[in-house]
């Protein structure tokens, strides 16, 4: 009884269904190091994004164009409370005027530096800015104004990342006066970083110019209404954008950029995309923002920023970069030694030839550094290269690995072939980046039916068919 127990015992530890379970949980043990190679590529991922920080800071970064916008100090009567007693004191304000019109002309170069073994995309911008402003009407802004610095009155132009500009510029204001930018955003509490010029510094008290009594001093002449219009020569990385301060806004960018990605709260009304670059034109009036023409700012709140959320632009997009690739590739990591081992039992059920559980080990293991060598010669040759050189290498090691071990070379060509199969399905899935997802499950689905059929007639309770053909 005890030996026909232990000859039971034998043969369920020597069956294919037992096998199959082995390899499953060795299918899963490789999770494991599959994760340690995920958690690789973030690494080297984040350090790339390192490195395009440090040539941003240099280079430029990603540049947004804010403004222009008209900025009036002025001061207010205020009622405050303080005890009992309501008690009144005068306080500092601003007031923001919005241009009627904006139109922004953009063109820009762009190129591919290098730093190391990584690749950053910047470029240098020929911007023309024009447009118009109306006179500036304090009624609409402040009731309780009881003096206007209008010699104080600044035009303020706000740049994400000033360290781009190139070259020093002007501001033509009307058709005589042109007025020098100065450093910062012009007002003294405000973070944003930018350019302005003060309109006290025209030579003419025409169109744009503002008649003050003197520095400092609250006048009773207000700026009539000006064109303006100025150039810029500014350098960025990865993407420019811009804000729709007008009443209506135009904005055109061409660039030899072949692959854009068009971002923010408006897309182009009009684009056109080829392999030498785009265009691409946007025009937005101001309904479509729920921001007023003019308001008024106190200390606490000295910042231009509540139109960013309406911001739009275009990337200079990379059409998923080798790191996304790499880790698109892992998320289907089990299936390259689900279906290899799946074959290798296939062809072992057909076979005397037996292999040994540590045998699917390395073969398994191999099968993961597929993934690091792809990750390492990604980074020096490109995705599509290091694919093919990697996926050969690990093919061919593996069909030679299974040749010698099962004493067959029929076998190490099945195996070459189940890989090559596999290596070329994965391809296909990552390049097709819509249909991805349909690919992938597809291709599951008809691994999975494959697999089914082969193996109909094993015999996975005892030794397979390898049984059947003993017995006779």
């Amino acid at each position: 009884m005890a030996e026909s127990w232990l000859q039971s015992i034998g043969r369920a530890l020597r069956s294919p269904a037992f096998k199959l379970v082995l390899i499953g949980i060795l299918v899963l043990l490789l999770g494991i190091p599959l994760a340690l190679v995920w958690t690789l590529v973030a690494e080297r991922e984040g350090r790339s994004f390192e490195v395009r920080n440090e040539v941003a800071r240099t280079w430029g970064a990603q540049q947004s164009l804010g403004g222009p916008f008209l900025i009036v100090p002025y001061v207010a009567r205020v009622t405050s409370l303080v005890g009992d007693k309501q008690t009144d004191h005068n306080e500092d304000r601003l007031a923001v005027f919005l241009p009627e019109r904006l139109d922004v002309q953009t063109r820009t170069t762009s190129q591919v530096l290098h730093r190391s073994i990584y690749e950053v995309p910047v470029y240098s911008s020929e911007m023309t800015v024009s447009g118009h402003f109306g006179a500036p009407d304090m009624s609409k802004v402040a009731s309780d104004a009881v003096a206007v610095r209008w010699g104080e009155t600044i035009l303020a132009l706000g740049i994400t990342d000033v360290s781009g500009l190139k070259q020093a510029s002007v501001v033509k204001l009307g058709a005589t006066d042109e007025l020098a930018f100065e450093p910062s955003i012009g007002i003294a509490a405000s973070s944003m970083s930018g350019i302005h010029a003060r309109l006290s510094d025209a030579k003419h008290a025409g169109a744009g110019a503002v008649a003050a009594s003197g520095s400092g001093a609250a006048t009773s002449s207000a700026p009539a209404p000006f064109d303006f219009s100025f150039s810029l020569a500014l350098s960025g990385s990865s993407s420019v954008s811009f804000t729709p301060v007008a009443r209506e806004t135009e904005v055109s960018v061409a660039s030899d950029w072949p692959s854009p990605s068009f971002n923010g709260a408006f897309l182009p009304v009009e684009r056109k995309i080829d392999a030498h670059g785009f265009t691409a034109s946007w025009h937005v009036p101001h309904l479509a923002r729920s921001v007023p023409q003019e308001w008024s700012m106190t200390a606490p709140e000295l910042s231009l920023g509540r139109l960013d959320s309406y911001q739009f632009g275009a990337n200079l997009y990379v059409p998923v970069d080798f790191y996304d690739l790499v880790s698109r590739a892992i998320k289907y990591g089990l299936l390259f030694p689900a279906v290899s081992f799946m074959a290798v039992l296939i062809m072992e059920v057909l076979t005397r030839r037996r292999l040994h559980p540590v045998q699917y080990a390395f073969a398994g293991v191999a099968l993961v550094l597929f993934f690091v060598l792809l990750l390492s010669f990604s980074e020096h040759i490109g995705f599509a290269p290091a694919y093919l050189l990697s996926a050969l290498a690990t093919s061919g090691m593996l069909a030679a690995y299974v040749w010698r071990a099962m004493e067959s070379v029929a076998k190490g060509l099945v195996m070459l072939a189940v890989l090559l199969i596999l290596y070329g399905l994965l391809y296909l899935i990552l390049r097709l980046e819509d249909y991805a997802l349909l690919a992938g499950s597809v291709a599951g689905f008809a691994l999975l039916t494959a697999a089914m059929f082969l193996t109909l007639g094993v015999d996975w309770s005892d030794s397979g068919r390898l049984a059947e053909q003993d017995s006779k």
